[in-house]
């Protein structure tokens, strides 16, 4: 278990090294909130695409199928999980920061966390089985967290919510792998290429962001407390426990949907805010505490799932 928690803490530390160097990017000045903003976008539309597709481009092999559903299904339970905690324990005076807290609770970074250490402690199959995570994540956050944080679906479009670039680098990907189909390699190196760009580059975002964040705001916050407990604790022992009493879950499907379940809350949860007038102050300072929480928790949690479900 040792050696296990060694290599989790060692992959978080390098990940927050690197946000170290978003820190440094804001403090000298060196982006703004549009050029971020437009890095985060290009992360969004274009990186995670290239990975997830990279992550497809192997064999087909039906035990992985298998496992796809499989991470599928735990996916949506581990959401679904966390909706309705979120809408029994989650109570605020408050409904604009109400709304928030629920979507933060509901809502980890699954992304900018969950697929770099997916990727390093699993490799490619990490990613592949981490992508249907990825893809619930974005079709519930733009049907569920839209409503649950605006309050209607009212000026959304259908093509909106449901083509989100998770979807459509699976959707692309998927052939790759059921067919065993192999891209040239002057069209795969560069999407390779592309691909490895995305770890470095969301850290740096995630540290631009959490240079910029007021501590004290979520501190002063009781509920604050409550959604943090939540997300680092209660959700991710929940779906540990199903995984216990599911044996033919197999290691890589297992620790791949712990990673996400186990990681702090959403980025997004700040755009959103932003874009919908919900109080970004507060919620950015709220991803930041749960973000460097996560140092502590996401390692302990990992571990202990790699350990209690290897040999599987």
């Amino acid at each position: 278990m040792i050696e296990k928690l060694l290599i989790v803490v060692t992959q978080t530390t390098i990940l927050f090294l690197m946000m170290v160097v978003g820190v440094f990017t804001r403090r000298n000045k060196m982006f703004d909130e549009s050029s971020i903003k437009k890095i985060a976008d290009f992360i969004l539309v274009i990186i995670t695409p290239c990975l997830i597709i990279k992550s497809f481009h192997q064999p087909f092999d039906p035990s992985m199928l298998k496992g796809m559903c499989a991470a599928l299904a735990l996916a949506l339970f581990s959401h679904f999980t966390a909706i309705v905690l979120a809408r029994i324990f989650v109570r605020d005076a408050d409904e604009g920061r109400r709304r928030m807290m629920r979507f933060a609770t509901v809502f980890s970074n699954a992304g900018y966390m969950g697929i770099p250490l997916q990727y390093a402690i699993l490799g490619d199959r990490g990613v592949f089985y981490g992508s249907l995570y990825v893809v619930v994540f974005h079709i519930l956050c733009w049907t569920y967290g839209l409503w649950e944080m605006r309050g209607s679906f009212k000026g959304e479009s259908v093509f909106k919510i449901l083509f989100n670039p998770g979807l459509l680098g699976v959707a692309a990907g998927l052939p790759f792998f059921l067919f065993s189909i192999k891209l040239p390699a002057v069209l795969f190196e560069p999407v390779k290429m592309i691909s490895s760009l995305y770890t470095p580059l969301a850290m740096v975002v995630l540290g631009y962001y959490l240079a910029g964040a007021k501590f004290r705001m979520a501190l002063r916050c009781k509920s604050s407390y409550l959604v943090l407990f939540l997300r680092h604790f209660i959700i991710p022992s929940v779906v540990m426990a199903l995984l216990c009493f599911l044996p033919c879950v197999s290691y890589e499907v297992a620790v791949a949907a712990m990673i996400p379940t186990a990681a702090p809350i959403a980025a997004s949860v700040t755009m959103f805010s932003a874009r919908y007038g919900r109080n970004p102050e507060f919620i950015t300072a709220l991803v930041a505490v749960s973000t460097l929480f996560s140092i502590i928790t996401m390692p302990v949690l990992i571990t202990v799932s790699m350990t209690l479900f290897f040999g599987r």
